[in-house]
């Protein structure tokens, strides 16, 4: 067996908690299942069927002829500092009911983490693992998995995060060291290596697409940046209380306990993270198109797929006058 340490830094907060569901705690399977996440995204090229058996080899599965894990992760830090403190504060304006309000858009970014108290305002029901906090991830992995085990893990600290509101910028975290080496660990995506064809789920494909923000001096400014230009670019899809192409942003959408949605449930195709690169901050958006609703019996796929394809182009037309797109 290989042993790969990396050595981490929190960039942004992280939202996760222990096996009782409120004390901050970063865990072996929070980390293998975001590594699984990124591994498939690597994988679009790959029929499902042959994905899946390729999956269960390396990560394992529940089947009847899968084994278990071809790696194990230990993590080693000092106590983790964590907090109910609120966030630093970035106003912006909204109106509704022909009312005005005020709100901390990183708190729209990070909702549901938090409930609202009269004098107080939102409040955090649990902490969160604070930002600068170091960690050390120890991978333990047979010789042939070893590449696409740093891979995933890479392009995990690169585009995810770990714990609630990842794709949102939460839990964002750098690779300060592989071992001895100490280097820049973050991924370069050369799209004209993948596949043409529009994946079936969310993988990597000719298709993708990211936009970065300039250069902040701390990570809230890089995070709130992100978190404007997309509120901004999901009002501007349509009307206000009009759902027909917010819905294939994320769902579900529910109003007045009416879902709005066709979806119960479609994670963002856009996955926000925060960037330490020479000690500024920088905020990433990446896009991954796929099919719409693959699998979904009860759903026109075909159609739906048109749909989502149609609307993320023209999202992806206000992201890029209000962001400097990579090229890929």
């Amino acid at each position: 067996m290989n042993t790969i340490k990396f050595e981490c830094e929190i960039i942004t907060p992280m939202f996760l908690a222990g096996a009782d569901g409120k004390t901050p705690e970063l865990r072996p399977p929070s980390i293998k299942g975001a590594m699984r996440f990124w591994w498939r995204a690597m994988g679009g090229h790959l029929p499902p069927e042959e994905l899946k058996k390729k999956e269960s080899e390396i990560f394992g599965g529940s089947g009847e002829r899968e084994g278990r894990s071809k790696f194990s992760i230990r993590i080693k830090s000092q106590e983790l500092y964590s907090s109910k403190d609120k966030l630093p504060d970035h106003p912006i304006i909204v109106r509704s009911s022909n009312k005005v309000f005020r709100i901390n858009i990183l708190e729209y970014l990070c909702y549901g983490t938090y409930e609202y108290q009269r004098k107080n305002g939102n409040v955090f029901t649990r902490d969160y693992i604070k930002s600068g906090e170091k960690v050390s991830v120890f991978v333990s992995c047979y010789s042939e998995i070893v590449n696409e085990v740093k891979s995933s893990f890479e392009l995990l600290s690169t585009f995810g995060g770990l714990g609630s509101r990842s794709r949102n910028g939460f839990g964002s975290f750098k690779i300060q060291s592989i071992g001895s080496e100490s280097d820049n660990f973050y991924s370069n995506l050369e799209k004209s290596s993948y596949t043409s064809n529009l994946p079936k789920y969310s993988a990597f494909s000719q298709g993708i697409r990211l936009w970065k923000t300039k250069q902040f001096d701390k990570w809230d400014d890089a995070l709130a940046e992100l978190g404007v230009v997309y509120k901004n670019a999901r009002n501007k899809l349509e009307a206000k209380y009009v759902y027909d192409k917010k819905q294939y942003i994320a769902s579900p959408i529910i109003v007045g306990k009416i879902q709005k949605s066709i979806m119960e449930r479609r994670a963002k195709p856009y996955f926000m993270s925060v960037h330490n690169e020479n000690n500024k901050y920088i905020g990433y958006m990446l896009h991954i198109p796929s099919e719409y609703a693959y699998g979904k019996e009860k759903i026109d796929n075909t159609k739906e797929t048109k749909n989502f394809i149609k609307v993320c182009k023209e999202f992806n037309d206000i992201l890029s006058k209000n962001l400097k797109e990579a090229i890929l």
